[in-house]
């Protein structure tokens, strides 16, 4: 492996216009995007955008499973509004989904590269890398990963990838802490009590070669997937699980050292 692919500047739709707004006009086409967060957070319906985005724009898209059958997939999609099933029937899709135990680190990846050289797609989703380290040596799977991204990077696709975070509230996943440095960005998601109910935050931690926006924002799930919202404010710790509401004066200081934020 040699760190000599191309660099496109180049953007593509994450799938969410309120996203693609927060990335600074989407993600780069060559890039590889790492979605973390606990379960129910909403990474499979962030890959099911991510491929929504790439059919409507006439892109082949490429989905390797490993959590969810095809039929789960397909239902969980269509509950979301994004329709698998129509397009796998025009060729804008293909699903291979298998479990992670059923060969072994190097044999998934000689399978998923010959899968994406006979299909050629535009962008892969992978779900999740996370159940594809469990019962990989750290060493072993850090090197499919880098053989599994540089070979996308060199194809000039752009892939998306999904881990889970252990814990419910903050913290970061094992497998985010071994490929965030081979990424291009991360995309976090949190849930965040306030007051007693239990929200949802996104956030972008890092996108290589582009302003992004900074703040945690509060988004919502429904049958027509993820909708993006305002920034919390006056709320701190979301990302590390210890979260807390800052008082008036607390509030009154924060808006006195950061008064172009309107952090009041």
């Amino acid at each position: 492996m040699e760190l000599k692919q191309k660099s496109s500047d180049i953007r593509i739709s994450s799938g969410s216009a309120e996203l693609d707004r927060m990335c600074g006009g989407g993600f780069f086409r060559d890039s590889i995007i790492l979605v973390s967060g606990a379960t129910g957070t909403g990474k499979t319906l962030r890959v099911a955008e991510f491929i929504g985005g790439g059919a409507d724009n006439g892109e082949r898209c490429l989905l390797f499973a490993f959590e969810e059958s095809r039929e789960q997939l397909f239902r969980n999609a269509t509950s979301w509004g994004v329709n698998f099933e129509e397009m796998e029937r025009e060729g804008r899709l293909k699903v291979v989904c298998r479990y992670p135990e059923e060969i072994g680190l190097e044999e998934h990846l000689i399978d998923m590269k010959t899968c994406i050289e006979e299909y050629k797609p535009h962008r892969i989703a992978v779900d999740s890398l996370s159940a594809l380290e469990r019962g990989s040596m750290e060493r072993g799977f850090r090197e499919f990963v880098l053989g599994l991204t540089s070979f996308i990077k060199y194809q000039e696709m752009a892939g998306l990838f999904t881990s889970t975070t252990e814990a419910l509230m903050g913290g970061a996943s094992i497998t985010e802490a071994h490929i965030s440095t081979i990424t291009d960005a991360i995309i976090l998601l949190r849930y965040v009590e306030m007051y007693g109910e239990m929200c949802r935050g996104i956030t972008i931690l890092k996108m290589r070669g582009s302003m992004h926006d900074k703040d945690i924002r509060e988004y919502t799930i429904d049958s027509s997937g993820m909708h993006i919202g305002e920034a919390f404010r006056n709320v701190t710790g979301i990302l590390t699980g210890n979260i807390t509401h800052n008082t008036p004066r607390e509030i009154e200081r924060l808006d006195g050292l950061f008064p172009e934020e309107g952090r009041a």
